[in-house]
């Protein structure tokens, strides 16, 4: 009796708000050990001092992990619905129709790397660097599609056509630096590969799914679920640029006369020659970073003053590690309701997190943040819905 209720409840509601729009900004950038200061310096300008980059240096492991996302997606859920026959299921179903811009970068390097490339080879003379497993990936797209939105759970299934801007998909298999004291004679080995594209990098497809399911708990009070799967999909990329490395170097340096007797681009090409440099064009499929999030909602018509949310978070990128978090929602009033918690994985480590949400008759606005303490990075998200 009571789940039949709810259910003439819904459908009152829908036709009562037929339409719906719903954006959600990002931006978030993390480290595992990297200070924030040096990002910024690349992404605002400034210096980056020496004592930065030794308290940075002295908080990085053996594996080190650096990465940026941001993005906007839009879903508009219009009046139209699959079936103007109340009685038949595909009536609760409305067209809905989105649009978004992504960016994904993530870094894995070794502590060494960091140190060459902020230090220099000076201070590791003598000392054999470890610049293997180095991984860089990158990619920037843009979608846009359609699908249908359940009005009475507000799940949904979109499906984009995906257009792929930039990709950057680069590792260091194998990487060895050493530098004789005596002679100052520098050893490099590496063994790598890389593919780069420009603006006219390919296109594909996408799913975005969004599934709302509850399970009944004591006293007949329900807890709800929401499995988020975004930019499940394929992207074709053609005639890229691909970079192969597979070779060993020893340099001491050229003498006046070898300066003299050769271009920059003969010594260039002669040290790529000796690491076994090889240029070709490629054309495949590469994957979208896929987020694929298991969580426990917020019951936002819940009169109880205290709630407890978790979830955990993947995207299926071998620089990204799953997240998981937990934390507190509160109840302050009928309109402003907030949380903290605690976050840990992704990019980064183990880091606090605190969000804002207001809810009026028929819009709501939610600021959070993955990362209050802005030791290691910076996080904020935006969302906003209105009902009309």
């Amino acid at each position: 009796m009571k789940r039949l209720l709810l259910l003439m409840l819904l459908q009152t509601q829908v036709l009562n708000a037929q339409q719906s729009f719903e954006l959600v900004t990002f931006g978030n950038y993390n480290s595992t050990g990297l200070r924030r200061q040096i990002p910024d310096a690349f992404f605002y300008g400034g210096t980056i001092d020496s004592n930065t980059i030794a308290k940075s240096l002295a908080k990085l492991g053996t594996r080190n992990s650096f990465g940026l996302q941001m993005g906007a997606n839009a879903v508009w859920k219009s009046p139209w619905a699959l079936s103007k026959n109340v009685k038949k299921t595909a009536s609760s179903y409305h067209w809905a129709f989105g649009a978004g811009t992504q960016q994904y970068s993530g870094l894995h390097f070794s502590k060494d790397v960091f140190g060459l490339v902020f230090q220099g080879g000076l201070p590791y003379v003598g000392d054999t660097l470890n610049l293997s497993n180095l991984r860089a990936e990158s990619i920037t797209f843009s979608k846009i599609g359609f699908g249908v939105v359940d009005s009475l759970t507000q799940s949904s299934l979109l499906l984009h056509f995906v257009s792929v801007h930039n990709y950057i998909g680069a590792a260091l298999q194998k990487g060895i630096w050493f530098q004789d004291p005596s002679s100052a004679q520098i050893e490099l080995e590496l063994q790598g590969s890389a593919q780069m594209s420009n603006a006219t990098a390919g296109y594909g497809f996408a799913i975005d799914l969004d599934y709302r399911f509850g399970s009944i708990q004591e006293e007949d009070q329900e807890q709800q679920f929401q499995l988020l799967i975004q930019n499940l999909g394929l992207a074709r990329l053609s005639n890229i640029p691909n970079y192969q490395l597979a070779g060993a170097l020893q340099y001491q340096g050229f003498t006046l006369a070898q300066w003299q007797q050769s271009n920059l681009n003969d010594i260039a090409n002669s040290f790529l020659d000796s690491l076994g440099y090889l240029r070709t064009t490629t054309s495949n499929w590469v994957f979208l970073p896929t987020t694929v999030l298991l969580a426990k909602r917020i019951d936002w018509e819940s009169q109880a003053r205290l709630q407890a949310y978790y979830g955990a978070q993947f995207i299926l990128r071998q620089t990204y590690t799953p997240l998981i978090y937990a934390g507190a929602h509160v109840r302050i009033s009928k309109v402003w309701h907030t949380g903290v918690g605690m976050a840990y994985g992704g990019f980064g480590g183990l880091r606090a997190q605190a969000y804002s949400a207001f809810h009026f008759k028929r819009s709501q606005l939610a600021l959070r943040s993955d990362n209050i303490s802005m030791q290691n990075g910076a996080s904020l998200y935006l969302q906003y819905r209105c009902d009309f």
